[in-house]
């Protein structure tokens, strides 16, 4: 019997043991890091929605905290004492806000954080609240692009209500709508180049084709004009001619020979203009008249010789139309070539006109010795 009355103490003993623990654990262990320090803060909300002590605190999304005490505030509204790690209050600043949120549509209430821009918070501030809608703590981040989707509709359509309000915005728009109905009509009834590009192939790409002809064309365009920014560039850094002649001395020196010669031009026609000289009494005096009649006699002499040429008559027109004359010059020479006589004569002639060579000078020492 006494050994059955231990057992059972101890069995007892255990069973206590081992509830205390399970109740400590399931207290505890949604506190994380429970012996580390913490800073408290503060926030007001209409309503919590079944947030409580202990539910969760997150900074930017990463678990931070806890609720500390959720109580009413004199005002009617919600005080929520927030119990924050020390490593993560750095990030509670200037600018952050503090809304509820939940861990998914049917989760646990929990407080969200956001990093602010400024200064780190004292201990015990009151962090400013916002309100969130179901959508938002569901979706997060998605959640809030969402409602700022919606609330950009929503401002749109109104403006759009607003706008259609008016009388002149609806007659505009019931003419845009009928002058649309009457083009598609046209379009429609009418072989046109919009007809054709809507139905026909062909045509459409013949459109195409002269779309890409363009493309090309630009491409080539884009190409040679780069070649000419090339060209530019080097002759602005290069050393060759162009650079010189226009960055260089040369193009003044050119400009300034060219307007000498252009300055002497203009003196020496001033001085044939108004001198009194050969070339202006050749061209504004009484000698001009006399030249143009001599050259038009010279013409026509000219002309009656060229005539009298090509119709054979005197000596060059008989050596030149005549071929009688040209067959008897050939056989004169043919004859002299074949004439042995004429040609040792020829000879002969071409080496006594030829220069002799001299003979040998003596040299000074030569002339001396020869001396008695």
């Amino acid at each position: 019997m006494k050994e059955g009355s231990s057992e059972l103490r101890v069995g007892i003993f255990v069973t206590i043991a081992l509830i205390t623990g399970g109740i400590l654990v399931f207290v505890f262990g949604g506190q994380s890091s429970i012996f580390a320090g913490h800073r408290e803060y503060e926030a007001v909300f209409p309503t919590v929605d079944g947030l409580r002590a202990g539910s969760p605190i997150r900074v930017a999304g990463i678990e931070a905290g806890s609720v500390d005490r959720v109580s009413f505030d004199p005002n009617g509204q919600v005080r929520v004492r927030l119990r924050i790690r020390e490593d993560a209050s750095a990030f509670v600043r200037e600018g952050s806000t503090a809304s509820i949120g939940s861990k998914g549509l049917l989760g646990d209430q929990l407080i969200d954080l956001t990093v602010g821009q400024g200064e780190p918070l004292a201990p015990g501030t009151l962090i400013p609240s916002r309100d969130r809608s179901l959508l938002t703590s569901f979706l997060g981040p998605t959640g809030e692009q969402a409602e700022g989707i919606v609330g950009s509709v929503d401002r749109i359509t109104r403006s759009l209500a607003d706008t259609l309000d008016d009388e002149q915005v609806r007659r505009d728009l019931r003419d845009i709508v009928h002058n649309l109905a009457v083009i598609t009509a046209l379009i429609h009834e009418n072989d046109g180049t919009v007809r054709r590009l809507l139905a026909d192939p062909a045509f459409a790409d013949s459109i195409g084709e002269t779309l890409v002809s363009l493309r090309d064309t630009s491409g080539e365009l884009n190409r040679t004009v780069a070649s000419v920014h090339r060209v530019v560039r080097e002759v602005e850094r290069g050393d060759g001619s162009a650079h010189e002649l226009i960055y260089g001395t040369q193009l003044t020196s050119l400009l300034t020979n060219a307007a000498g010669a252009v300055g002497e031009v203009a003196t020496i026609l001033r001085d044939v203009r108004t001198g009194d000289n050969n070339a202006h009494e050749l061209l504004y005096g009484q000698q001009a008249g006399g030249l143009i009649e001599n050259l038009e006699a010279m013409s026509v002499d000219l002309r009656a010789v060229v005539a009298d040429v090509r119709a054979g008559r005197g000596t060059i027109g008989g050596l030149l139309v005549d071929p009688s004359i040209y067959e008897d010059i050939k056989r004169l020479v043919g004859n002299l070539q074949r004439n042995e006589i004429l040609r040792s004569i020829v000879r002969y002639s071409i080496r006594e006109d030829a220069p002799r060579p001299q003979p040998p000078r003596p040299r000074p020492s030569e002339e001396a010795a020869g001396e008695p």
